[in-house]
């Protein structure tokens, strides 16, 4: 349930890295039209639900042998794909209320590259992910690939506690007595993005 985005989520777009080849002063722009970032959300019963998150804007930029950007993600874009017609849409509307994402108040996610580490396609991607205007550092790996001017990367399996972004809703650890409508603190973030010189 938690898209959050979703990491942002969107985070991974620390991705790109293939800073070692890439000229001083190169800037690449997210194509979010064939970018993705897909969420996964669960409960204690083994139950889940997964969905889509749009990025609206990004950039990579390389100079002096290192790599900055910043991504941002339309929440209000939260889409539930593995429910259809009225489900779908009550959940969604539900994922933007304030038990979750607040959307209305917190239109957009982002996520900004501190560190990236590594070699050759695959690295490790530091950065800070806010959600709900509350900003936390995460790492994750990345899979990176360049041709020409287009850069491809991927980061799946990306781990979110929701708590820590004050979306405590059904948590275990904050209400007790739920059973097994107590839902997953974590929720999961698989991003495929697509950036272009």
């Amino acid at each position: 349930m938690r898209s959050s985005f979703a990491s942002s989520v969107l985070a991974i777009a620390a991705i790109f890295v293939c800073y070692s080849f890439t000229p001083s002063g190169a800037v690449f722009k997210v194509d979010g039209s064939k970018s993705k970032i897909n969420w996964t959300g669960k409960n204690i019963a083994g139950g889940k639900h997964t969905g889509t998150i749009n990025l609206s804007k990004g950039e990579l930029r390389f100079a002096d042998d290192r790599i900055s950007g910043n991504f941002t993600a339309d929440m209000s874009s939260i889409t539930v794909t593995d429910l259809t017609g009225d489900r779908a849409a009550r959940l969604e509307n539900h994922l933007k209320n304030e038990d979750f994402f607040d959307v209305p108040k917190f239109p957009e996610a982002t996520f900004s590259i501190s560190k990236a580490t590594g070699s050759g396609s695959n690295l490790s991607i530091t950065g800070d992910l806010t959600i709900k205007g509350i900003t936390k550092s995460i790492t994750f790996p990345a899979v990176v690939h360049q041709s020409g001017n287009t850069l491809h990367a991927t980061a799946t399996g990306i781990k979110i506690d929701r708590t820590q972004f004050d979306i405590k809703y059904r948590s275990g650890n904050f209400f007790s007595g739920l059973g097994d409508r107590a839902i997953s603190d974590e929720f999961q973030l698989d991003i495929e993005l697509v950036a272009e010189k």
